[in-house]
């Protein structure tokens, strides 16, 4: 049987080990910030029509990030792009700036259908 001190030792010495690794887990985060960031800048240099709408570059992105987890993410950035072309030319005419204050919002009279009041 294991006893209270062997345990307290077992435990010290896990927690000096998780401390010790600190310093290498947040290098290689700055490091890998830092290689993402570079991809980011030279992908918003390759296509400066996407800059001002990153909105739809980060949707687009996370949305083939999330089917492909494993890829990497210079290729996600390279697979998004036709998609983040579609998008925006599809929603190139909608206004979002210049909304009416008195829509009409009483959906209670509008004929749908047969299968039920909205």
């Amino acid at each position: 049987m294991v006893t209270q001190e062997e345990k307290d030792e077992i435990i010290a010495l896990a927690v000096e080990k998780t401390l010790l690794s600190i310093p290498d887990v947040i290098g290689n985060l700055i490091t890998n910030h830092a290689a993402l960031h570079k991809l980011n800048s030279e992908f918003y240099k390759a296509h400066p029509e996407f800059a001002g709408r990153k909105d739809i570059v980060q949707s687009v992105v996370e949305v083939i990030e999330g089917k492909n987890p494993f890829m990497k993410y210079d290729e996600i950035l390279e697979k998004a792009v036709p998609e983040i072309k579609r998008r925006m030319i599809a929603t190139q005419d909608v206004n979002v700036i210049d909304i009416p204050k008195d829509i009409q919002r009483d959906f209670s009279k509008l004929n749908t259908s047969t299968n039920g009041v909205i």
